[in-house]
This record gives structure tokens, sequence and C-alpha cells, in this order.
């Protein structure tokens, strides 16, 4: 039985990050409002404060890009590749994440249908 309380959506959004002095680049593969699932080329230590930039492509505006603060909760090893789990210090909220929360609606919206 699964303890998670909130849905997670499954979207991939470009995503840098930042843990103890090491940056890198994933990509997020599911995300809630106080969440997020990545998949990246490395490690980066349990509990460990973790800093994302999620960057969206625009038409008119180029490149935009929200940045969100949590804490690793868990790592694993996929293949070649890590799978890393973080929760946010505080939930999406619309005023600093706008993009973010659009995009879990657009993705609920398709689950709908």
């Amino acid at each position: 039985m699964s303890t998670r309380k909130l849905q997670r959506y499954n979207l991939f959004i470009e995503t840098g990050i930042e843990a103890q002095g090491h940056r890198g680049e994933g990509v997020t593969v599911n995300i809630s409002s106080t969440g997020v699932c990545l998949c990246c080329l490395g490690p980066y230590g349990a509990k460990a404060p973790i800093t994302l930039t999620f960057y969206f492509q625009d038409k008119r505006a180029g490149v935009l890009y929200e940045k969100v603060s949590g804490v690793v909760q868990w790592e694993q090893k996929f293949g070649r590749l890590f799978m890393v789990g973080a929760q946010f210090n505080t939930p999406l909220n619309v005023d600093d994440h706008f993009l973010l929360l659009s995009h879990i609606e657009l993705t609920k919206e398709g689950v709908k249908r």
C-alpha cells in the first residue's frame, strides 16, 4: 500500500540540479505540489539540501525558468543513471511557480480525457 498522499503527474522537464557544491542536469519525470522525481547522471546525497531549476521553452520569451529548494529524500541506481526523489521545502504556489503548476494542470487535463 502506498503512503503517498498527493497524486504525482508524469511530465518531462529539463532540470538543473545543485546540491552540496555539485551542479548537474537531469530530467523531471514526475512531480506533485510537494515533491519531484528526477532522472540524472549521478547521486547527490540522501538528505542533502537541493536547488532545482526547471526550464521551459516559450516561443515568444525564449527560455523561462522557476527555482525550487528542497531536500533529497531517496536515491536509486537506474542502469547507468540515478533516480532522485526530492521533497520541496514548501509546496508549490501560484505566485512563485506558475509555470510548474500550469504544466501539472495540463497533465491533469490529459489524464481526464
